[in-house]
């Protein structure tokens, strides 16, 4: 028996154990999108009895109560730094709390002396089982859960069996590990389409922006049905490279077909890179493939090193975007939808990269058709995820734009352009209103 066998058995305790190390008072942080679940339910059954916890998660992806209903404020202070399925309701009902931060900054608050939400009294974590060599994996989703896991005074890890392996630095020794929970649950991946009226305009869309990427770029894609569409074609692309901070199906797609083989990125040259694979891409594919490297979301996102990265394509997706080239890709108004995860930064990246660009995809309209997502001025309130100065090509299933080096004027035709012919008419108007002389 290796040594480290010894110390994984005297490190098992059961859910509940792991949820009574938390104390009144504790900052703690909980494992991006798929919490540990058995450790998360017995943690807010001791609501009431704890005070002044505060909780934080990237990404709630897991429908639980404490996200979404009222009375565990008695006990939990509940923040997210990304706005997930799984806490929409508590957000729009303001029982949770947003955290705005570009992620590479997170360290700095420590570095700098600002307001602590990094380093954890104890960060509640999933890994897989050790390997040979007492290895864990953080599975698809390493974000910056390792980082987490070691700022943390204290690491308290699930051990899930499902989880997957990959190169690069997903992994941790179960030396590094304080506490393990053998209790886990099953994560339910959803995989629906879009409604089957988008579809049509989610494939254009896709068309249109697949056309501005290129051989030999290296690619960066948002999550979301847009970004699948676009990756439907580029099947027929030859070189492709990869550094996203989310991996999307298509992205291991485009790896699976040879199409994306990293043989032109100026770093991490032959690898696809990314902090995260999306629950509904080919996991077993991605599972030990030395094709896939995942490192933290401190270094993917790091505006140095997309740069740093030749021909870096940025394609993310927006909520709206007004007629200047201001993009709100995070909240409707005041209410927070997702969060300003990697866009910005790659936005800019791809604007800083030898031969790089930048493209925002969105559909012309909202809620069937009755709103314009091409607005004269953004909804009071909305958070502005995307400066103009980075706005580069603009795509909406009527056409394709590009901002740089227009006008104010110059930008508000363009998009009234691309904008659905609908709204059209009063859009020019408000234009005129905003842009020229009365």
């Amino acid at each position: 028996m290796e040594p480290w066998q010894h110390t994984y058995k005297d490190k098992l305790i059961s859910a509940q154990a792991a949820a009574q190390l938390t104390t009144s008072g504790q900052l703690v942080r909980l494992h991006i999108g798929r919490p540990p679940i058995p450790i998360l339910d017995a943690l807010a059954k001791r609501n009431g009895q704890l005070e002044d916890v505060t909780l934080i998660q990237c990404y709630p992806l897991y429908n639980h109560p404490i996200w979404n209903e009222p009375g565990y404020e008695q006990s939990f202070h509940l923040i997210v730094d990304y706005v997930g399925a799984g806490c929409r309701q508590g957000m729009q009902q303001h029982y949770v709390d947003f955290l705005p931060l570009d992620y590479p900054q997170y360290a700095k608050q420590v570095e700098d002396g600002r307001t602590n939400t990094w380093q954890a009294d104890i960060f509640y974590g999933v890994v897989s089982p050790p390997d040979e060599r007492g290895y864990c994996s953080f599975g698809n989703a390493l974000w910056y859960n390792k980082d987490a896991a070691r700022a943390a005074k204290c690491f308290v890890a699930e051990v899930d069996p499902t989880f997957i392996r990959t190169h690069g630095d997903n992994w941790i020794h179960v030396s590094e590990i304080d506490y393990l929970v053998e209790e886990t649950a099953p994560f339910p991946v959803s995989t629906a389409p879009p409604p089957a009226e988008e579809r049509g305009t989610l494939e254009v869309i896709g068309e249109f922006a697949s056309g501005l990427i290129r051989d030999g770029d290296t690619v960066q894609m948002g999550i979301g049905a847009i970004s699948e569409a676009i990756g439907l074609f580029l099947m027929d692309r030859n070189d492709l490279g990869i550094h996203s901070e989310i991996m999307t199906a298509s992205h291991v797609e485009l790896v699976k077909r040879g199409v994306a083989t990293g043989k032109y990125k100026t770093s991490h040259k032959g690898k696809a890179v990314a902090a995260m694979v999306v629950g509904g891409a080919d996991l077993e594919f991605v599972d030990n493939n030395p094709a896939f490297e995942l490192y933290s979301v401190l270094y993917t996102n790091s505006l140095l090193n997309i740069a740093a990265q030749n021909h870096q394509v940025a394609v993310n997706s927006t909520l709206a975007i007004d007629l200047t080239g201001q993009a709100a890709a995070e909240s409707l108004g005041p209410q927070m939808y997702s969060g300003i995860g990697g866009q910005m930064t790659f936005m800019m990246g791809a604007m800083y990269s030898h031969g790089g660009r930048s493209i925002m995809v969105l559909p012309s309209t909202a809620k069937r058709g009755q709103l314009s997502r091409i607005v004269p001025m953004l909804e009071p309130g909305s958070t502005l995820t995307t400066p103009r100065q980075y706005a580069d090509y603009v795509v909406t299933e009527f056409g394709i734009v590009n901002l740089q080096g227009k006008t104010q004027r110059q930008r508000a035709e363009a998009l009234i352009e691309i904008a659905h012919p609908d709204f059209q008419p009063e859009l020019k108007a408000q234009a005129k209103r905003l842009f020229w002389p009365v």
